[in-house]
């Protein structure tokens, strides 16, 4: 998608450089819900950034990214993140591959859940992390989600949909969790003030139950 690479400039990372450590446990938590089910082999991970989140997974085995921005992939492959192998040139390649709050951001989700396919070794998982759930209570509501921005948004999945669409292509779900009372960002008794608060019309966001999710599928070893 080279022609949105604009709308990533710079000051888009600025809390992308291992400096915010709610980012960080965020990681870490969810380190804990991918190595359940893998801790190793090829990965590939859609939407690198500047490589951070790979930092805190602490991968055992070759790691891979993609990156719309110029800037973010060279700090990623200072990192040691490869470029050379990606959903468009592999097949049966990679044991894992990751989306971690990038499927919203891509204006053909559907082609590259389709390539994930095709990429992925049999018994290959593909994750979806920090993902919009559309299925949500506050997106019901206020038809937007606090970490949403338009202007970069393309697909706002639900739960439903994404699993249905994923089963479609032949992936089986393995797990789905919704990570809110998880996250370092919550604050269960402020949020839900604040829930109250904004259904009385206040303009405020803040995070709340089942706006974000992560999910876990496989690609099955007897099918391609």
């Amino acid at each position: 998608m080279p022609e949105y690479n604009q709308l990533y400039h710079k000051a888009y990372f600025a809390k992308r450089i291992g400096n915010d450590p709610k980012r960080a446990a965020t990681f870490r938590s969810e380190k804990e819900f991918i190595v359940e089910y893998i801790n190793s082999g090829i990965l590939l991970d859609v939407g690198c950034s500047t490589g951070e989140f790979l930092d805190t997974l602490k991968w055992d085995g070759p790691k891979y990214g993609m990156e719309i921005s110029d800037y973010a992939a060279a700090i990623a492959k200072e990192k040691g993140i490869l470029f050379d192998r990606d959903l468009f040139n592999s097949q049966r390649y990679f044991d894992i591959i990751i989306f971690r709050g990038t499927i919203q951001h891509i204006d053909t989700p559907f082609l590259y859940m389709k390539k994930a396919y095709d990429a992925l070794k049999p018994g290959g998982y593909l994750i979806f992390l920090a993902t919009p759930n559309t299925n949500s209570i506050y997106y019901k509501l206020w038809n937007t989600l606090p970490f949403l921005d338009a202007p970069i948004n393309f697909y706002i999945p639900s739960d439903k949909t994404l699993i249905n669409a994923l089963k479609n292509f032949g992936f089986t779900l393995v797990k789905i969790r919704y990570p809110y009372f998880k996250s370092a960002y919550a604050s269960p008794l402020k949020d839900h003030v604040n829930f109250v608060r904004k259904l009385f019309g206040m303009k405020i966001a803040f995070p709340f139950w089942g706006n974000s999710m992560d999910l876990i599928f496989k690609k099955p070893i007897s099918k391609d």
